[in-house]
């Protein structure tokens, strides 16, 4: 069982009966933070490891438990997705912040129209777009994130012409992701992922979707063609990196990513899985919801997230690294965030 808090009691996560178990908890969990922060980690586990297991209580937990229900939002949705129309009714009638989460992590049609309509009312969809969810200024809220969530492990390549023909390259040249390198204010890349290999991401008119840095700000949006390579960048307003000088090309932290799916073969910490070995991010699922995510800043609607690692995936800068793409006007946008 790779399942790690370092809080505590740690209960058993090896069976039905033991999640059985754990959802009895949650009536004192209302009322009790410390349990409540033990059971975060242990739900979250569940929901990579055995959702199924969860299934037969989530009515209860919705109808009944739900306040002493806190989980990441990423495991929300997979735990409470497709839950029944009165669940939603009842949600409903009970129109607090939190429900809105609740209502968009159900997902159906019945859910996201009556958060969306809840959203508009109370001014919460700026706070659902911290979550990956749009509200549109009519009809049901959309999820701009997919749902099938990977995990994303580093691993060593011999040299570049290894790097080159990588699935998922870490480490590229810039003339290999940028038309023009001399002009471009981009200068680091973190990651490539072929578009096929990603399910549920939108379709890309490009063989690759290129996650890139710049030292100018937090936040970097380019074109993309047929091609894949980025062009007519621009830049965010934000505080410049200190790391102004940066050899991209060279041989330092080149290597190659591959896509685990979300199981028990994972560690899951913190509301996260990276205290796996070499796993360094997810592809899907929620953006981490600690800032602003962008929007397209051509169509204005907002981006769809498509992967989240960590700086670590290749030594430079500090925190986090996300990448959005507007499917519709074919741009991406690569957002920086610290440490949440």
């Amino acid at each position: 069982m790779p399942f790690e808090t370092h809080r505590r009691p740690v209960f058993p996560v090896d069976s039905p009966a033991d999640v059985t178990a754990l959802v009895e908890l949650l009536g004192q969990a209302a009322t009790d933070r410390e349990l409540s922060e033990t059971l975060y980690d242990h739900f979250d586990y569940v929901a990579g490891a055995h959702p199924e297991w969860f299934r037969p209580h989530q009515e209860r937990v919705i109808l009944e438990l739900l306040s002493g229900f806190s989980v990441p939002f990423g495991a929300m949705c997979v735990l409470l997705r497709g839950a029944p129309e009165h669940c939603v009714e009842h949600l409903a009638a009970r129109p607090a912040r939190y429900v809105l989460e609740v209502l968009a992590a159900i997902g159906t049609e019945a859910a996201l129209t009556v958060a969306a309509d809840l959203a508009r009312g109370q001014r919460g969809a700026s706070d659902l777009e911290y979550v990956g969810f749009w509200t549109p200024p009519t009809g049901p809220l959309q999820q701009r994130f997919s749902s099938h969530q990977l995990a994303v492990e580093r691993r060593p390549v011999a040299d570049l012409a290894e790097l080159l023909a990588a699935e998922h390259p870490v480490g590229l040249p810039l003339d290999r992701v940028v038309r023009d390198p001399e002009t471009t204010p981009v200068n680091w890349h973190y990651l490539s992922l072929r578009a096929a290999a990603l399910p549920g991401v939108p379709a890309w008119p490009a063989e690759h979707l290129h996650l890139l840095d710049t030292s100018l700000s937090w936040g970097v949006t380019g074109a993309v063609g047929e091609d894949g390579r980025w062009h007519d960048e621009s830049v965010e307003a934000g505080t410049p990196d200190d790391e102004d000088e940066r050899d991209n090309d060279g041989p330092d932290g080149r290597a190659m990513v591959v896509l685990r799916p979300y199981d028990d073969t994972l560690t899951y910490c913190n509301g996260h899985i990276m205290s796996t070995p070499d796993v360094f991010g997810t592809v899907g699922g929620p953006p981490i919801g600690v800032y602003s995510n962008p929007s397209c800043r051509s169509c204005h609607r907002l981006m769809f997230h498509v992967a989240t690692v960590t700086n670590h995936l290749r030594g430079d800068g500090d925190g986090f690294r996300s990448l959005y793409i507007c499917e519709t006007c074919h741009l991406t946008t690569s957002a920086a965030s610290n440490w949440n």
